[in-house]
């Protein structure tokens, strides 16, 4: 009986054990419950080991305190929305997951003036709160290229070890889960399918299949661990038969190179290189090849020795990453280095060619450059259909290795060698309104730095567009500096001016001197704006307070008005943005400027006591041109209602709240950035008159003409 009790006694007590063993093994998969590093996975331990004396290096945890601040920080991003921030939504495929894409002006990125510094973030709405579902790097900088990346400034404000990963030659993917299993792939600031070609998160996650098949691993696994320990995976995308880059890769060697996993927050915090590498092999992925230096001296000695050698393991590169972190904060902080050789000359001679393709004019740095542009020149005359993919970045090695095999037929030896540079020449683009200070401004520059100043309302005539672009061209031959004296308030007239120089000219740096439209309100704008133009009075070649049309045109201005955006074609090729108050005085917005220029164009800084002079001197300023606007009333083309909100996300609210209606076209359009900036609704059109209209639609004008 003893025997039976002892017997049953341990039944019991093996079987509780194996129900509540069981019970954890198949506990939900989706469980969010180790946010705060609780209960933290045994893949995140297997991931951790390190052939270092320790068992394994700890990986900090998401904590609740760090899903606070993201959603604090997603907060702060909605209410910049519009301003110094774009949003873009898509809706992931597999789970209908809506997730919001977040870009920022690059140039903000250099002057801090982001809500965050992270480039790639992807967010989702979830229980009244935002979370972060991907997280790419802070933005980085090279060697010189921003005060913090000064050698001096690492030496002192940064902290071995330092780890120099290789920079792979290709594009940013990002890899993250999602509650249920669902794996997410994205680029920088899109995901999904692209309209009229194959997207760079769809061929990602081609690769990602391919990665995890080779391990018998598969993206739920994956997107379960990245969930559960709210972290992205990072990588770079080489594959030369979907794209080509600068440098060309094996085809054995094509795929996802994993070189970092940060973790979802709002501050940077990233894995150890080491960890990275071994989670790259267990799960399949390419490995980065990193090294680990501990001072700011070996990180530059091992970085000179790989650029005498041109290669490294046989190979030209791009160049490293240098990950360390900071002495006050021990913050995350990066910097890369590029190599000149071969990498940014054969980069170059990619970029003449698009320059050549789209008849602009391109700068050369190197010695072989200017042979390169006048061969590709002719080829593009004599053999059209090697560059007839060019601009979806194919045939980019094969247009250089007939340049290169050119080269070697006719004796000549390859060289890295720079020829001495043409000075480049600058113009300075405003972007403003009626009223902002441009020309008061422009007046004190011409006068302390001998610039050009070419003022548009000086030029009359029907022509006065392409005068005014030929008269900068001309004045940049014999200046070194030009200010084009014009608001460009509208796209339309930011993308001409640049054309015009472009195409005549391979040696000017475009500066923006851009008044800040976003921060204020229309009627704010107006009431500052407006005084003076009252208080200048008559001193003006168009518009005065006599004209009595002029608050209307002030303000057809402002509602035209489309700020800078570095994301658009146009806006990026701006050189650098000086970004203005349109609150400020002339002499606070003039020192604004002074000292954004000395660095871009290493002059001396005029005295206190030489500005005030100038500001005095351009006070008495008096316009010897008189043009007349406003009093002829301008050729009506339609009749329409214009839309002043965001066409875009009035749609996407709308489609959410309509699950059912049929979206697809829309999203395409979103996914392939097709939709624009200014919309209307056209009510009528010049065109509907031409031809036997009937009697309605001519009263309809009628009607409108009296509006």
């Amino acid at each position: 009986m003893d025997s039976n009790l002892s017997t049953l006694f341990i039944f019991i007590v093996v079987f509780i054990f194996y129900r509540q063993f069981t019970s954890i093994s198949t506990k939900n998969k989706n469980d969010t419950r180790n946010v705060d590093g609780e209960n933290a996975s045994d893949e995140i331990k297997k991931s951790t080991k390190s052939d270092t004396s320790q068992d394994s290096i700890q990986i900090d945890p998401v904590t609740q305190k760090d899903l606070t601040e993201a959603d604090e920080l997603i907060s702060n991003l909605y209410k910049s929305k519009g301003k110094k921030v774009k949003r873009n939504e898509f809706v992931h495929k597999s789970s209908g997951v809506t997730l919001y894409s977040w870009k920022m002006n690059e140039w903000d990125y250099k002057k801090h003036r982001t809500p965050t510094q992270a480039r790639g973030l992807f967010t989702r709405e979830t229980n009244s709160k935002n979370e972060i579902v991907i997280r790419g790097y802070d933005k980085f900088f090279n060697i010189d290229e921003v005060t913090e990346t000064k050698w001096e400034e690492i030496v002192t404000q940064t902290k071995g070890p330092y780890e120099v990963t290789v920079k792979e030659n290709g594009c940013i993917i990002f890899i993250s889960g999602l509650p249920g299993d669902y794996i997410v792939v994205t680029s920088k600031h899109s995901m999904g399918e692209r309209e009229n070609a194959l997207a760079h998160a769809v061929v990602g996650e081609q690769w990602l299949d391919k990665h995890l098949k080779k391990v018998g691993r598969t993206k739920e696994e994956l997107a379960n661990f990245l969930y559960k320990n709210r972290s992205t995976a990072v990588a770079e995308l080489c594959d030369d038969q979907f794209e080509e880059h600068v440098l060309p890769y094996a085809q054995d060697s094509y795929g996802l190179y994993l070189h970092g996993i940060n973790l979802n927050t709002a501050d940077l915090k990233t894995w150890p290189s080491k960890i990275v590498t071994n989670f790259a092999k267990e799960w399949g992925f390419n490995p980065v090849k990193y090294y680990v230096k501990q001072t700011v001296d070996e990180v530059k000695s091992f970085i000179n020795v790989i650029k005498e050698k041109r290669v490294l393991d046989d190979r030209p590169i791009e160049g490293f990453v240098i990950r360390t972190k900071t002495v006050s904060t021990g913050q995350d902080f990066f910097f890369k280095i590029k190599y000149d050789e071969p990498y940014l000359m054969y980069r170059e001679w990619r970029e003449i060619t698009r320059a050549a393709l789209s008849k602009k004019k391109p700068r050369t740095t190197y010695a072989l450059s200017k042979q390169y542009l006048e061969w590709v020149t002719e080829k593009i005359k004599t053999h059209p259909k090697l560059f007839e993919e060019y601009g979806k970045n194919k045939g980019i090695f094969g247009v250089r290795d007939m340049f290169l095999e050119y080269l070697n037929n006719k004796g000549d030896i390859q060289t890295f060698a720079k020829i001495p540079q043409e000075e480049i020449k600058t113009l300075l683009v405003p972007v403003g309104t009626i009223g902002c200070g441009k020309t008061t401004l422009f007046l004190a520059l011409a006068k302390l730095f001998s610039f050009a100043h070419i003022q548009n309302d000086n030029i009359i005539g029907k022509k006065a567009r392409i005068e005014f672009y030929r008269s900068i061209n001309e004045s940049l031959s014999s200046h070194s500096g030009v200010l084009a004296d014009r608001n460009n308030h509208i796209i339309e007239l930011r993308k001409t001016l640049i054309e015009a120089v472009k195409s005549n000219l391979s040696n000017v740096r475009i500066v923006a001197i851009y008044w800040n439209h976003e921060d204020r309100t229309k009627n704010e704008i107006f009431k500052i704006t407006s005084k003076r133009v009252v208080s200048r009075g008559e001193n003006h070649q168009s518009l005065t307070p006599k004209n009595v049309e002029y608050e209307n045109i002030m303000w057809r201005f402002l509602n035209d008005f489309q700020p800078l955006n570095s994301n658009n074609k146009i806006d990026n090729q701006f050189d650098h943005v000086i970004e203005l108050d349109v609150a400020n005085d002339v002499k606070t917005n003039l020192e604004t400027v002074i000292n954004e220029l000395k660095p871009i164009l290493e002059f001396e800084k005029p005295s206190e006591d030489k500005i005030e002079k100038v500001l005095e001197e351009i006070s008495d300023y008096k316009p010897t041109v008189r043009k007349i606007v406003g009093n002829k009333p301008p050729k009506v083309s339609f009749y329409g209602i214009k839309l002043d909100f965001n066409v875009q996300e009035f749609l996407s609210d709308y489609y959410n709240k309509h699950p059912n209606e049929d979206s697809g076209i829309f999203k395409k359009l979103v996914q392939g950035e097709r939709i624009g900036f200014e919309h209307h609704v056209t009510l009528i059109h010049s065109k509907e008159l031409k031809i036997d209209p009937p009697d309605y639609k001519k009263k309809l004008w009628e009607q409108y003409e009296k509006i």
